[in-house]
């Protein structure tokens, strides 16, 4: 997921992603973003109208280029309880791709402009798992569970395992593979 910018525009929106990841949201000023593009501080005001306005562009991008990493090669066709599982690992593989993007989700998610933001970067995946329960309860092989607890059992292991990395663990292609099992065993009929 971690590409060179090569626009002003991609600077800025790195440099505000790598900031808000390492140091948090509010050590992510205009001039901070704007020293570390290395662009002038009025630069940023020709891309957004705001720095709040940049931070969303962030958050929204990484859940864009999260979707379609889940995406990739999708196989409706595929039974639903196989969908699930490679769809969990590779939501893990890609934030585990680029761990900056991973925390500085985490920490906006945690902020006051998830609220103003409104839950617009959710919606591709929210739809694409929705998809998936649908698909599994119908076919008799999913509980019947509210969606916002299904996605707690699905989110909550990656966002643990990828903390868990971030601070030295190293998880093996078995235990991943196991996590997604017991992710999908916690809503198997």
């Amino acid at each position: 997921m971690l590409t060179t910018p090569t626009s002003t525009k991609d600077k800025l929106v790195r440099a505000a992603l790598e900031i808000g990841a390492q140091d948090g949201l509010e050590a992510a000023t205009t001039a901070a973003i704007a020293t570390r593009a290395g662009v002038a501080e009025g630069t940023l005001y020709r891309h957004f109208p705001s720095k709040d306005d940049l931070l969303i562009e962030v958050y929204r991008g990484i859940k864009r280029r999260i979707f379609e990493a889940i995406i990739d090669g999708e196989d409706t066709d595929e039974a639903p309880d196989a969908r699930l599982k490679r769809v969990w690992r590779k939501l893990y593989e890609a934030y585990r791709a680029d761990s900056q993007a991973f925390m500085f989700g985490q920490r906006f998610a945690e902020s006051s402009l998830s609220k103003r933001e409104g839950g617009a970067a959710h919606e591709q995946i929210a739809t694409a798992v929705g998809r998936l329960r649908r698909d599994g309860i119908e076919r008799g092989l999913f509980k019947n569970l509210p969606s916002d607890l299904l996605a707690s059992l699905f989110f909550a292991p990656v966002g643990y395992m990828l903390k868990s990395e971030l601070n030295g663990r190293t998880w093996t292609d078995a235990e991943l593979d196991a996590a997604a099992e017991a992710v999908l065993d916690s809503i198997r009929a």
